[in-house]
């Protein structure tokens, strides 16, 4: 209890007016969208369910099955009710909330069984990313709710994570706080925040680490010990969200050599984060591999593909180049208007007029807001990390997802880049001079304009599910 009272002593300190408003407006929208977008409707959201429903039941390792199967036994009550709106979507019909509710009244009293599923593309994950959703289904569960109330509370769950751990971001981001909390806002985001997507925890909790980086840089030295202290607690769950994270842990570079008594004392610290980090990251993937190639039957052969790279690398870099080329337009459609993981109806892209518009608005609010500090070093670094990201996840999807012969790499979604063009936002910002002066009216104007563009998508969406889900 006393933790959560610092959490929210800290955030009251740190955040500003205008970010708290803004936060609260958001969480409006997403409350909105948990209960107005169909069940299992949102980006692999049905194989995310099922890890989070896995951990609720207090399974934290997923079971390992013949044919490099991952999954285990969920609740058949639960199973029964999501395979109502599965059965619709696969049959392109739209489901009834009256259906749905007499199905969960039926379910009250049946008996809980456990029943195999295989969802290897999400049992590979670390629970980590699921903590805000299952933990609410539990909360859920112990009260007795219903499947469908436990459902609900599994997606309010993540957004209310997702909202704290975003304010927390924010409380310790010592510059672009508000051209962060932008793009870390886009309708798509919401999306996935309010189903049960593992990415909001990934991003965040990667800014989060970026962020005490940069703020032990930026600190006195009497203040940077509590920064030292977090970011090597941060250090191995950050290999646990994802192998490519794991790259990210190099940001401990920012943390000024002279916080430490010797240059050597400076050298075993990053050794110690970067170690933990890679380490965490090896071990985890190395006990649940994840090759989405074969879960998702693309055609790839991770090592056809390592060995193309290294035979023919200038074949390599011409096919990573033209990815930049042509997917660099169409990933921010994809992370500002994409809703829906499933097929088309469920799937959809809207908002591209309002989508030129935010960019602008993020990059006015970057001029706008206040810059404490500018630091081109500090910049160059966060630069250099996010390219560094972007870079590695494209050679994820060469090596675990596209197969041989294809011009630019593919299975890349635009919401994969978040965190790089965070970073680089970020880093851009340090080149620029100091900025002591906030204008507040300006850029209160500036973020209620982006709130409209986002709940302008937002409401477009649900208009497009309410004939899908009525």
């Amino acid at each position: 209890m006393k933790s959560v009272s610092s959490f929210f002593a800290f955030c009251k300190t740190n955040l500003r007016l205008l970010e708290l408003a803004y936060l609260l407006s958001i969480a409006v929208i997403g409350v909105f969208l948990v209960y107005r977008v169909t069940p299992v409707s949102g980006v692999d959201e049905e194989f995310h369910f099922y890890r989070a429903q896995q951990i609720a039941q207090g399974n934290l390792l997923a079971q390992r099955y013949s044919g490099h199967m991952f999954g285990g036994g969920l609740d058949t009550s639960m199973l029964t009710w999501v395979r109502y709106f599965n059965a619709n979507r696969d049959q392109h019909k739209p489901s009834d909330s009256n259906v749905a509710a007499q199905i969960a009244k039926d379910l009250e009293n049946s008996k809980r069984d456990r029943e195999v599923v295989h969802f290897p593309s999400t049992a590979s994950y670390s629970p980590l990313m699921y903590i805000p959703s299952a933990t609410a289904m539990i909360i859920a569960n112990a009260g007795h709710g219903g499947v469908d109330t436990r459902y609900y509370a599994g997606r309010l769950g993540n957004l209310f994570g997702y909202i704290g751990m975003l304010a927390l971001v924010l409380a310790v981001l010592p510059v672009g706080r508000l051209a962060v909390l932008a793009l870390m806002t886009t309708p798509t985001s919401l999306h996935l925040a309010t189903t049960y997507s593992a990415d909001p925890v990934t991003n965040l909790g990667s800014m989060l680490f970026l962020a005490c980086c940069l703020r032990a840089r930026m600190a006195p030295p009497e203040d940077r010990k509590i920064w030292i202290r977090l970011i090597i607690a941060l250090a191995a769950p950050l290999g646990l969200f994802k192998l490519t994270c794991s790259f990210l842990s190099l940001g401990c570079v920012l943390v000024p050599t002279n916080s430490f008594p010797t240059q050597r004392k400076y050298i075993q610290f990053c050794m110690t984060v970067v170690g933990l980090s890679l380490v965490s990251a090896v071990v985890w993937n190395g006990i649940y591999p994840f090759t989405p190639a074969h879960y998702w039957n693309t055609g790839g052969d991770p090592k056809v593909q390592i060995l193309t790279m290294l035979e023919h690398p200038w074949s390599f870099v011409r096919e990573i180049a033209e990815t930049y080329r042509v997917g660099s337009h169409w990933w921010w459609e994809d992370a500002w208007g994409r809703f829906g993981g499933g097929p088309v109806p469920l799937f959809f892209k809207i908002g591209e007029g309002t989508g030129y518009v935010a960019i602008a608005l993020i990059v006015l609010l970057t001029l706008a807001d206040k810059r404490p500090i500018a630091s081109p070093r500090s910049g160059a670094i966060l630069i250099a990390l996010g390219a560094l990201y972007s870079l590695l996840t494209l050679l994820a999807f060469y090596v675990g997802f596209s197969h041989l012969g294809e011009d630019t790499v593919s299975g890349l979604q635009g919401r994969y880049f978040y965190i790089s063009c965070a970073a680089i936002l970020s880093g851009v910002l340090l080149f620029l001079p100091r900025q002591n002066k906030t204008y507040q009216t300006v850029c209160a104007g500036l973020l209620g304009a982006y709130f409209v563009c986002v709940a302008h998508v937002c409401i477009e969406a649900t208009g497009i599910y309410a004939r899908l889900w009525n």
